[in-house]
């Protein structure tokens, strides 16, 4: 794999509309303080466990090799916060070894950093066996953050699965409405996934592709829409795509809240970044984000549209389909959101139903 798709990136979630993609610099985190910000990384699963190949005699080559060294260089030229929230993906049996390595990678290859006093750990039982994290096993509170990206990652399955002979716009409609009465919210940033989902072509039409449009489509459906064929697959892929749904939504979802740090006495408003070793996530983080908008990070999403997508019936069909009814619910008024996580158990367990019948499995 060459450098360029081995090294850690950064990802900025929620950006200004005619922003170019912003780039994390040691001057931007230094820039962020006389701001009275500082920048916090986020660290996904997948950076974390590059830490895990690095033992405690490593060296400044060695974390080049693992695809660190842009971390190690803004950690020793510029001012951030560092989290580990990828650890939340892990199994228990996982978490005692991934906490250890960013410790040791922490006290390695960034001297002088301290532990915030508020900081908070992950409780998980070093003696569970179970290879894989499974939903229904989480927290109320667990369950309530991830379920409504669980859920949609896992209508897409069924739906795939439950209307083969269904046209790819019509599978979208289901999907929209499906979304709607099963929660009762739609997450823009998931309905954008659905169009890239159920959009259907032959290897021909893939080859023709503009090389942006071939690429986002490749690594979206390798991320949230890759079909699996049972059970346990389905839920193991909603699960790990639920997450990275989350690592990018909660980074804006800390800034909407106001979230900040004390820092040698000074008091510092959080600009959240997300820190992740899988190019997949960077690269469809650049086409679709979030953008300030009426003082949040969280009502208006900015995605990209080609040329040939605007001019594409299919997108012309599923884009006016979202229009149409997200236009007419938010004329109409939202109802309130309440009992989510009784909905989202509801939804759960109904669409793993469905999914059962498919695939002619008992539910375990």
């Amino acid at each position: 794999m060459s450098k360029e798709n081995w090294d850690i990136q950064f990802i900025k979630p929620c950006r200004f509309p005619e922003e170019e993609h912003r780039l994390l610099t040691p001057e931007y985190t230094l820039q962020s303080i006389s701001k009275g910000k500082i920048v916090q990384i986020n660290l996904d699963n997948c950076s974390i466990q590059r830490m895990e190949n690095l033992a405690e005699d490593a060296t400044i080559e060695d974390v080049k090799a693992v695809g660190l060294l842009p971390l190690f260089e803004i950690l020793q030229k510029g001012m951030v916060s560092l989290t580990c929230i990828g650890i939340n993906e892990m199994p228990d049996w996982r978490v005692r070894s991934a906490h250890a390595a960013y410790e040791r990678f922490c006290r390695k290859f960034w001297p002088g950093h301290q532990d915030d006093k508020d900081a908070t750990y992950r409780q998980y039982d070093p003696e569970c066996k179970e290879r894989k994290v499974k939903f229904g096993d989480l927290s109320k509170g667990a369950r309530c953050v991830y379920g409504g990206a669980y859920v949609s990652v896992l209508q897409i399955q069924n739906i795939h699965h439950s209307y083969p002979e269904t046209t790819p716009e019509k599978r979208f409609e289901i999907y929209l409405h499906s979304m709607i009465g099963l929660l009762g919210i739609v997450s823009g940033f998931e309905l954008e996934i659905a169009k890239w989902a159920f959009w259907k072509l032959n290897k021909k039409e893939i080859n023709q592709l503009v090389p942006t449009v071939k690429q986002r489509r490749k690594d979206i459906r390798e991320n949230f829409a890759k079909i699996k064929n049972s059970i346990p697959k389905c839920r193991e892929f909603a699960f790990d795509a639920a997450m990275d749904l989350h690592w990018l939504s909660g980074a804006n979802l800390s800034e909407d809240l106001g979230h900040d740090i004390v820092i040698n006495g000074a008091r510092l408003k959080l600009d959240n970044w997300c820190g992740t070793n899988d190019h997949k996530l960077y690269r469809i983080s650049r086409d679709i984000h979030s953008t300030y908008y009426d003082n949040s990070t969280m009502k208006r999403l900015a995605i990209t549209r080609e040329r040939e997508l605007v001019s594409n019936l299919y997108w012309r069909n599923v884009d006016g389909i979202s229009k149409g009814i997200l236009s007419y619910r938010y004329h109409s008024g939202y109802s309130g959101v309440e009992e989510l996580l009784v909905k989202i158990d509801k939804a759960v367990s109904h669409v793993e139903a469905e999914l059962a019948k498919k695939f002619d499995e008992v539910l375990a």
